[in-house]
């Protein structure tokens, strides 16, 4: 009997999670050690910071390795990063003296680990650091589109002084090469929806129409558009104050979204990122 597809694992770890009980403790393991770092990061100075978040974050990125072990890296990196969907365990929360230990860390465990998929898992986690720095710059503009003191062109100079796009670009590049390209473009609209401080569009009716065509110019497939709408619609519910039931259903959509989306990216991964040991 041939293994089960990427596809179908990611099916089953979405549907039935404690079935597989070495990847739902591992998976749990991660939700909860991501939470712990954030809360524990939120309550110490830099100096207490750089103490504790290495173990922190080397804790984290372990037992993504073992994780990868038992179902490939692109499966580990979906259900990783639906898991951060659903419990809200992203690195997108962790502010910049954070990310930065985060980074320095990713670095050493590169040098220290020999195996190839510790490379791979230390380079995914690399790359969504930088492109998170880049979504938080670009959110930074965003929130200053009606400030006089950073009129267009001001924001247009910044944009190119700090080569932001072409540093996007450069990671995605990377991320292709690791786990195709679907799947890359799947879990970077989770990270940017999961930024802590992001843009949120108003909930005006001019907006409502660049909420639905902003997705489609992004010229993606039908799964990975519908999910964009869908965050894009919430967005504009969390500016206009929506009651918590009406957000929290909004979220459990993304959620379903979301899985469909990552599924439908498991059918294009590189080799590479399907082999587990």
């Amino acid at each position: 009997m041939s293994p089960p597809s990427p596809r179908a694992r990611f099916e089953a770890l979405v549907a039935r999670p404690d079935e597989d009980a070495p990847v739902s403790e591992m998976r749990q393991g991660i939700v909860q050690a991501t939470l712990s770092a954030l809360e524990q990061s939120e309550a110490v100075d830099e100096e207490g910071l750089a103490q504790i978040m290495p173990a922190l974050y080397e804790e984290i990125v372990l037992t993504r390795v073992q994780l990868a072990g038992h179902v490939g890296l692109g499966v580990a990196l979906a259900i990783s990063a639906y898991d951060e969907m659903v419990h809200g365990a992203s690195i997108g929360r962790f502010g910049r003296p954070a990310r930065e230990l985060m980074t320095e860390m990713g670095v050493a465990l590169k040098k220290r680990h020999a195996s190839r998929l510790a490379h791979q898992v230390a380079e995914v986690e690399a790359q969504r650091l930088a492109w998170r720095h880049g979504h938080e710059f670009l959110s930074w503009l965003a929130f200053r589109r009606e400030d006089e003191k950073h009129p267009p062109a001001d924001r247009l100079e910044r944009l190119s002084a700090f080569k932001v796009g072409e540093r996007l670009l450069t990671s995605r590049t990377a991320m292709y090469a690791l786990v195709g390209a679907p799947l890359a473009v799947a879990v970077e609209g989770n990270d940017r929806f999961l930024l802590a401080n992001r843009w949120l569009p108003t909930p005006t009716p001019e907006q409502a129409v660049e909420r639905t065509v902003w997705p489609l110019l992004s010229y993606q497939s039908a799964a990975t558009v519908r999910v964009e709408q869908a965050r894009w619609a919430y967005d504009a519910k969390v500016a206009s104050e929506a009651p918590a039931m009406e957000l929290s259903e909004m979220r459990s959509e993304i959620a379903r979204l979301f899985a469909e989306q990552l599924a439908e990216a498991l059918e294009h991964l590189p080799a590479s990122a399907t082999l587990a040991f």
